[in-house]
C-alpha cells in the first residue's frame, strides 16, 4: 500500500534536499511532552487496524488511526490521552476536552461533520435502496445550513476550549476533511453503492455535490482555526485532501475495480465495500431490522420507525439538560433528520461496515504526515525560523487558465533532452535557477527552466527528463486540441520547480483545430458579377471539398497597378495549391484563364 511521503518514516527527515541549518529546530520533538486526540470519527480511525484498547469498543478507536500512528513515531514516555469518540458532535467533543488534563503540548482534533449530519447524507444520498431524491436533498440543505450558520462558531468554541488545556506555545492541528469523489467519470453510475443492496446512482452530480459540501466544511473549518487570540497555543490546519486527489486516492477512480481488494484500488484512501453490480430484482424490498447482536432480520417500516423514534428520543432527552448550557459556550446542537432508516448506519452497524466512507490504513498514514509537517511548520513559527521545505509533486498545467501562448508538440519534445543535457550547474549553490531558449523569433519560441528551492543544490538528469516530459504528457488533454499544441505548465518535485513557458503572445486565440493556408487571387475578366458566389467558391470546394473559412470578396473602385478588378481572400485546408490552384483547375473551372498559377504557400 502506498506510504504517501510519510513523515513517520524517518527517511523524510534524511532528505537532504529538505534540511535547513534550521531543521534541528522544528525536528527537534523533546518539546513534546504531553499528547491529546479530540475528534469524531476521523480521528478515532473507525476501522482502520484493531480497537485501541478495551474500552475503545464504545467510541470504535483503532490502532491504525493517524493519533496512534504519530504517537508510534513520537515514541519515548509521552503521555497521550485519546478520548475522540466515533459519532460525537461538537457537544460531545467539549465533554472530551472538558476531560481532557491540562498541559497539552500537541493536539489534534476532527470536528464539524457530525454537526452537519453527513452520516445522514451517506445514508440518504447513498446507501439507502429506500430513499428518495427528495430525501438526499433535504439532508444536503439541512447540512449547507449548518455550514453557513454554525458550523465556524462551533469549532471555534472547541479550539478555545482546547487552547486553555495547552501549555505555552502548545501546537493544535486541525485535521480538514477529505473529498470522497473523483466526480467525472461515469462507472461508478452502474456499480451497487447502497448497503447491503440498491441505493441511489452516485452520478457525477451527486458526487460533485458531496465534494462541494466538503469543501464548504473545510473552508469553514479553516476560518475558525484562523481565528486569531489564541492564549497558549499556534492553531494550523492539515488539509491532505490535495495528495488524495493527485495520487488518484478517492471513490470512482478511473479503471478501479468495484472490489476494494483489486490492485487498482492500492491508492485508495478510504474504506469502501463491494460495489459489484447487482440485479436487484432478485432480493426482496422491506427495510431490514438489526439486532443488538447485529444479525439481519426483515421487519417491517412500523417496527424500524418505532426503534427510530425510540432512539431519537432517548438522544434528545440526554441532551436537553445540556443545551442551554452549551449554547452559553458558543455551541450549537445539530437537528438531524430522522425516521426510517435515516440513523440506522450510525446507531446500529458494526465497525466493518460503520467504517465505509472513512479513512483506511493509507489514508490515515497521509493525514499523519500532513499532521506532523503542519506541527513543524508551526513549530518553526514558534521559534522564529524558516519552515521545513514540504515534499510536494505538483502538475500545473497553463491551459487551465487559458493564456493563448501555445507551441506545437514537435517544438516542445524536441527540446527536452537537450534541455536536461545543457542544465549549468554552479558550483556550491543552493537555489540556483537555469533557463534555456528554443526556437527563438519564431512563433514556436518556448522557455525551458529549472528552479531549486530550500537550500537544495544537486541536479538529477533523470529527475529533468521525467518531469519536462510529464508536463507535455499530463496537460492539454482538451479533446478539442486535435492538432496537439502544448500550452506548457510547471511540475514541483520537492524543491525543484520545472516550467515550460511560450513565449509569443500574438498567435491565433483559440488556437487552430486543424491546419488551414489562406489564399488571396486577384482577377480581371472573369467572376464579375457574383462575388465570387457562384464561381470562385463553389468550384473551389468542388475541388477540394468543405473547408473555406473568413471569405471575403469586393470589387475594387478602378483597375489596380496590375490591371486586377477584385480580389478575394479566403482560407483553406492545406495540401490544395498544388491541385486546384497552381493548375488553374479552379480558375479556368470559374471562368477564367488557363494559365498564371498560383504563388504563395497554399
Amino acid at each position: 500500500m502506498m506510504k504517501a511521503w510519510f513523515i513517520l518514516l524517518s527517511s523524510l527527515f534524511s532528505l537532504s534536499q529538505l534540511v535547513s541549518a534550521d531543521a534541528a529546530g522544528y525536528d527537534d520533538w523533546s518539546w513534546v511532552n504531553s499528547v491529546a486526540a479530540v475528534g469524531d470519527s476521523f480521528t478515532a480511525g473507525i476501522g482502520a487496524g484493531r480497537l485501541w484498547d478495551s474500552d475503545s469498543k464504545d467510541c470504535s478507536r483503532y490502532d491504525q488511526s493517524y493519533p496512534a500512528v504519530i504517537r508510534r513515531w513520537l515514541g519515548g514516555n509521552r503521555k497521550f490521552q485519546f478520548p475522540a469518540c466515533s459519532g460525537d458532535t461538537s457537544i460531545s467533543i467539549m465533554n472530551q476536552i472538558d476531560s481532557l488534563e491540562a498541559g497539552v503540548d500537541l493536539a489534534f482534533m476532527t470536528a464539524g461533520g457530525n454537526d452537519l449530519c453527513l452520516s445522514n447524507i451517506i445514508a440518504q444520498c447513498v446507501l439507502s435502496r429506500f430513499a428518495s431524491e427528495s430525501d438526499c436533498q433535504a439532508t444536503i440543505n439541512q447540512a449547507s445550513t449548518g455550514i453557513t450558520n454554525y458550523l465556524r462558531t462551533n469549532v471555534l468554541a472547541l479550539l478555545q476550549e482546547l487552547d486553555h488545556k495547552m501549555n505555552k506555545n502548545g501546537v493544535i492541528v486541525v485535521v480538514l476533511y477529505g473529498e470522497f469523489f473523483n466526480p467525472g467519470t461515469s462507472a461508478c453510475e452502474t456499480e451497487n453503492w447502497g448497503w447491503p443492496l440498491g441505493g441511489q446512482k452516485l452520478t457525477t452530480d451527486h458526487r460533485e455535490t458531496f465534494n462541494q459540501l466538503v469543501r464548504s466544511t473545510n473552508a469553514e473549518i479553516k476560518k475558525a482555526a484562523q481565528s486569531e487570540g489564541w492564549i497558549n497555543s499556534k492553531v494550523v490546519v492539515a488539509d491532505w485532501s490535495d495528495w488524495v486527489y493527485m495520487t488518484q486516492g478517492r471513490f470512482c477512480e478511473p479503471g478501479a475495480s468495484p472490489k476494494p481488494e483489486d490492485p487498482s484500488n492500492k491508492n485508495l484512501a478510504f474504506f469502501k465495500l463491494d460495489t459489484s453490480p447487482v440485479h436487484l430484482e432478485d432480493y426482496p424490498a422491506g427495510p431490514l431490522k438489526i439486532r443488538s447482536n447485529m444479525s439481519l432480520e426483515m421487519a417491517t417500516p412500523d417496527e424500524i420507525e418505532a426503534e427510530m423514534q425510540f432512539i431519537e428520543a432517548r438522544r434528545a432527552a440526554d441532551i436537553a439538560p445540556y443545551k442551554m448550557m452549551y449554547h452559553k459556550r458558543g455551541l450549537t446542537a445539530p437537528s438531524c433528520p430522522s425516521g426510517v432508516l435515516k440513523n440506522v448506519v450510525s446507531y446500529f452497524l458494526p465497525d466493518s461496515i460503520g467504517k465505509i466512507f472513512h479513512p483506511n490504513k493509507n489514508g490515515h498514514e497521509i493525514i499523519a504526515s500532513f499532521v506532523v509537517d503542519a506541527a513543524r511548520q508551526a513549530r518553526a513559527d514558534i521559534l522564529g525560523i524558516p519552515g521545513p521545505g514540504c515534499v510536494t509533486d505538483r502538475l500545473t498545467c497553463f491551459a487551465d487558465h487559458d493564456t493563448g501562448h501555445y507551441i506545437s508538440a514537435y517544438a516542445a519534445y524536441s527540446s527536452t533532452a537537450d534541455f536536461c543535457n545543457s542544465v549549468n550547474v554552479p558550483a556550491n549553490t543552493a537555489n540556483w535557477a537555469f533557463t534555456k531558449r528554443y526556437y527563438e523569433s519564431t512563433l514556436d519560441e518556448v522557455d525551458f527552466s529549472i528552479q531549486l528551492s530550500n537550500g537544495a543544490s544537486s541536479f538529477d538528469k533523470d529527475q529533468c527528463n521525467k518531469a519536462v516530459n510529464a508536463i507535455l504528457d499530463g496537460c492539454d488533454k482538451n479533446p478539442n486540441n486535435p492538432m496537439n499544441w502544448k500550452q506548457g505548465g510547471s511540475w514541483q518535485i520537492g524543491s525543484y520547480k520545472y516550467t515550460i513557458q511560450p513565449r509569443r503572445e500574438n498567435r491565433i486565440w483559440p488556437y487552430l483545430t486543424a491546419p488551414k493556408h489562406a489564399y488571396t487571387i486577384y482577377g480581371a475578366g472573369w467572376a464579375t458579377w457574383d462575388f465570387g458566389q457562384q464561381s470562385l467558391r463553389p468550384n473551389s470546394t468542388g475541388c477540394f471539398g468543405l473547408g473555406i473559412t473568413n471569405w471575403h470578396f469586393d470589387y475594387f473602385d478602378q483597375p489596380d497597378s496590375n490591371g486586377y478588378e477584385w480580389r478575394a481572400i479566403f482560407n483553406s485546408p492545406i495540401w490544395t495549391r498544388a491541385r486546384c490552384y497552381n493548375n488553374n483547375k479552379v480558375q479556368n473551372a470559374a471562368g477564367g484563364g488557363s494559365d498564371g498559377g498560383c504563388r504563395g504557400n497554399g
